[in-house]
């Protein structure tokens, strides 16, 4: 079983290192270097393509093998690999004459010109060639077989072709990138926006939660403050009360079972009641009457039928008002006025309890409650208004315009 020392882990060496970390491609350039340069020295051996010798065979035999090794590393620094290939190739002509050979000069020319153009920016891409050209101007200056006027298409083409093929390659692979780029851009933000509607979903159910719990438990609070009042002195009345927080109860569950199952994503399993609306406030008002906190409610206008979202807001509005005034207010009256014009709905409600002191309806009300009712209203660009009102009580007054609940 081959069992790694950690101390000797951690001290790796750098060589050990690097090729653990080695840029991409660097092993098949390695491998291709590899082939040409043993092309290359074997040409040079055995005079495979005809090449005419000139000047001494070391040098021949180090200048080609330094321009041909040097194209492993043609994607790591494709302009340091050009230029050395074209001073390795011409940079002994400038002492004496030297054999040019097909796979030990012309081909190392090529590939690191295809190099340079395609893993370079246009600036380094045109240095290198330029000092490919440089080398072969050179070499055509200085070997008598290669300076002729019937070469210079033989190595001008290839080397054009190369360089643009090399360019076109490179722009491609840029387009393909950038298609990418924008393929994940657009992808992060598609997922940021199912973020953020997500994020306001659980914002809206964590409304219509809180709405819900407030006012139910609310209720089951003063009735069971009067089912004790009444058990000593009168238990069979201490019944209606106690009854009624049971509905509460249940209610209340049924709610937040409606709700949790909307979060697990059981819409589909769930028998759901429609949402109310203002339609449902005179049941909402008889309702809180039945607990003890007389509710007058007035319509004023032509009342007409109001987008859903609209409709709830108004309703929950209204239901967390009168929740309010339960909690906090002494024992007192609420009037709900709902108001209809062409251009907006207005709800106001007020109560007559007293201000001031422990459960009074004082400006301190302003918590989670009035916090949402002012997320709803802003909502649909409305405008929320909560006072303590002359001689006592508090007044919670919202108008919602009418064309931003129907767009």
């Amino acid at each position: 079983m081959d069992v790694t020392d950690p101390v000797q882990a951690r001290a790796e060496s750098p060589a050990r290192a690097w090729l653990r970390h080695r840029p991409a491609g660097l092993l098949p350039d390695a491998l291709l270097a590899l082939a040409i340069t043993g092309f290359a020295q074997a040409d040079l051996a055995f005079h495979l393509d005809n090449s005419t010798p000139y000047g001494p065979m070391p040098a021949v035999v180090v200048s080609t093998l330094v321009a041909t090794s040097i194209l492993a590393l043609r994607r790591v620094t494709p302009l340091a690999t050009a230029v050395i290939v074209a001073v390795a190739i011409a940079g002994p002509m400038l002492a004496t004459p030297l054999t040019v050979t097909l796979w030990g000069d012309f081909l190392p020319i090529l590939v690191a010109t295809y190099s340079v153009a395609r893993h370079s920016v246009s600036a380094r891409a045109f240095i290198g060639v330029a000092a490919v050209g440089a080398g072969l101007v050179v070499v055509f200056l200085r070997n008598p077989e290669s300076g002729t006027v019937g070469n210079i298409p033989f190595v001008a083409v290839p080397l054009a072709v190369c360089f643009v093929a090399g360019r076109v390659l490179r722009a491609r692979a840029r387009s393909h990138s950038d298609d990418r780029a924008r393929a994940r851009q657009l992808e992060a933000e598609r997922e940021e926006a199912i973020r953020v509607a997500l994020a306001d979903e659980r914002a809206r159910i964590a409304r219509e939660l809180h709405d819900i719990v407030a006012h139910c438990v609310s209720v089951m609070v003063v009735q069971a403050g009067a089912a004790e009042d009444l058990l000593d002195r009168d238990p069979q009345k201490a019944r209606a009360p106690l009854r009624s927080i049971q509905e509460t109860g249940r209610q209340a569950v049924g709610e937040l079972g409606r709700m949790l199952g909307l979060l697990r994503g059981e819409r589909a399993q769930l028998e759901l009641k429609p949402q109310p609306g203002t339609a449902d406030l005179a049941e909402l008002v008889d309702h809180m009457g039945t607990i003890g906190l007389p509710v007058e409610l007035a319509v004023e206008g032509s009342a007409r039928p109001l987008p859903p979202g609209l409709d709830l807001t108004v309703y929950r509005i209204v239901q967390e008002a009168l929740t309010n005034v339960l909690k906090h207010a002494a024992p007192t009256t609420a009037h709900v006025r709902l108001h209809y014009d062409d251009q907006s709905v207005r709800v106001s409600i007020r109560d007559s309890g007293r201000t001031g002191g422990p459960g009074g309806a004082d400006t301190d009300r302003v918590g989670h409650g009035l916090i949402g009712m002012r997320e709803r209203v802003g909502l649909y660009g409305g405008s929320l208004e909560t006072a303590g009102t002359p001689g006592g009580g508090f007044t919670v007054t919202a108008q919602l315009p009418l064309e931003a609940g129907q767009r």
